[in-house]
């Protein structure tokens, strides 16, 4: 008997050895394995997690999506609007907020402020609008294999 593996716990043991965030991360495991566990995610935190080891460098289209189908929520509606005032190309202060590392970590940082109820409602909706952008995490585009 196999146990499934969930995205959380595959981040869980990235994060714990990835060193230069600049270049895609070994996830050290079959990549079907992490499509699967991809499929099967509630952990919106994770699955951005997981782009910014797979896709380290800036992704302006991808990042202004994502921030555009989470904007239920209100901090990626924040973010969302920050993104459409700093088109690409424009010289801007400070980071850009076209990679999915800071994606990451303004859902981290949002999310650790949640209420457990209101976690467990949100977290399976924000999954789902990130799917609906990235069904595939290693291509970004075309349903995953």
């Amino acid at each position: 008997m196999t146990t499934r593996r969930t995205l959380t716990d595959l981040m869980a043991e990235v994060s714990g050895r990835a060193r230069d965030w600049a270049s895609p991360q070994d996830l050290g495991v079959d990549p079907m394995t992490v499509v699967a566990a991809w499929l099967a995610s509630d952990d919106p935190v994770a699955m951005l997690f997981l782009l910014a080891a797979v896709h380290p460098r800036r992704e302006v289209e991808m990042c202004i999506k994502l921030a555009t189908e989470m904007s239920f929520f209100e901090p990626m509606r924040d973010e969302a609007h920050t993104m459409s005032r700093r088109l690409p190309g424009m010289n801007v202060n400070g980071r850009s907020p076209f990679y999915f590392i800071h994606l990451y970590q303004r859902l981290r940082a949002a999310s650790q402020w949640m209420e457990d109820t209101q976690r467990s409602q949100l977290e399976p909706e924000l999954a789902a609008a990130i799917r609906v952008v990235v069904p595939d995490p290693f291509t970004l585009a075309g349903p995953a294999v």
